[in-house]
């Protein structure tokens, strides 16, 4: 195995990693993306569904409303114009709501799919992909950054981690003399998700569903996005989430197990008759994170060790609270 030096070592390719990748790039800054998976997008990955097909089983969508600072702003506008994102214009409703009663929201997801646009903008940059950092150690005046069997990956002289808590916490744990980790939440949610497809398509009144369902967090019609066609001869493709709460009473339970539990579920609220194919299913193990009680900044910087944190959970949550996070830390990281 052979090590690579670069001046800022990324520990996860999520929303936040790809960001960070992109802001130093464009800087001038050398840095490496290091992902333990086989690829980018954390927790907005996909799932190739035969040879031509992939369905978001991760976060599906953000919204850009919250949207303040004017050069996320201006990122969020090329992205759109490049066609790595597109708006998503949805009718939504609740799972108790009587049918008829919805709202028309538009957010944007990625095109055409939530993990392609963290490969559009962070893909040109290097990366060491199925590496999983299990220890940072100071030495020679650099970060030696090693895998699990105390081999070395790669060596850098500033490090960012954008890792889920629990993982970033073990992490900050191993440098020694931080404190910061006494203080980040380590009660991650886990969640479980599904796909089905109908050969016939199905008299819904919204494209996505939230609230008001003891098994079921979201319902979304998969194909109502923008740039999603149905492989044949499927003609509707809906992923379904479940909620924390009942994820949690599964006990880590067979993602396919809890797959068929949540289609049923489906089925039979919506008294649907159609007999659905599982297409895949997931679980997730650290699906959500309690975000992080950080006053000022969305974001932990350590400027005399050059290490620092940034993640959905450190920001507002969510996709957007990713981005800010990145964005507030590569801000802090030029100064």
């Amino acid at each position: 195995m052979h090590s690579l030096t670069t001046e800022v070592a990324i520990i996860g390719a999520g929303t936040a990693g790809c960001f960070m990748a992109n802001l130093l790039d464009e800087a001038g800054i050398d840095c490496l993306l290091i992902e333990k998976s086989r690829g980018f997008g954390g927790r907005c990955s996909r799932r190739r569904i035969g040879n031509d097909y992939s369905i978001d089983l991760g976060a599906p969508e953000f919204s850009p409303s919250n949207v303040i600072h004017p050069l996320l702003k201006e990122k969020l506008s090329t992205w759109v114009s490049a066609g790595y994102l597109s708006p998503w214009t949805k009718n939504i409703s609740r799972f108790d709501t009587p049918a008829g009663n919805k709202e028309t929201l538009e957010t944007l997801c990625g095109t055409p799919s939530m993990s392609t646009w963290h490969n559009k903008i962070a893909g040109h940059i290097n990366s060491l992909t199925q590496s999983r950092v299990h220890r940072i150690k100071r030495a020679d005046s650099h970060w030696h950054l090693l895998n699990e069997s105390h081999q070395l990956l790669a060596i850098s002289n500033r490090i960012v981690i954008t890792s889920p808590p629990e993982q970033a916490i073990d992490l900050l744990n191993s440098v020694g003399n931080l404190s910061y980790s006494k203080t980040l939440p380590s009660d991650s949610l886990p969640q479980y998700v599904c796909a089905i497809g109908f050969t016939q398509p199905l008299n819904m009144n919204a494209d996505v569903y939230k609230s008001g369902h003891a098994l079921l967090h979201t319902a979304i019609r998969e194909n109502s996005k923008p740039d999603r066609t149905c492989p044949v001869p499927l003609q509707e493709i809906w992923v379904l989430h479940s909620t924390h709460e009942w994820a949690q009473q599964q006990c880590h339970a067979d993602s396919g197990t809890a797959a068929i539990q949540l289609t049923e579920s489906f089925c039979q609220h919506f008294c649907i008759n159609a007999k659905p194919s599982i297409l895949t299913s997931h679980y997730w193990r650290m699906a959500q994170h309690k975000t992080a009680s950080q006053e000022n900044t969305p974001f932990i910087w350590n400027d005399a060790l050059k290490v620092g944190c940034c993640g959905d959970w450190l920001g507002s949550g969510g996709t957007f609270g990713a981005l800010n996070s990145a964005l507030a830390l590569h801000q802090t990281m030029l100064k």
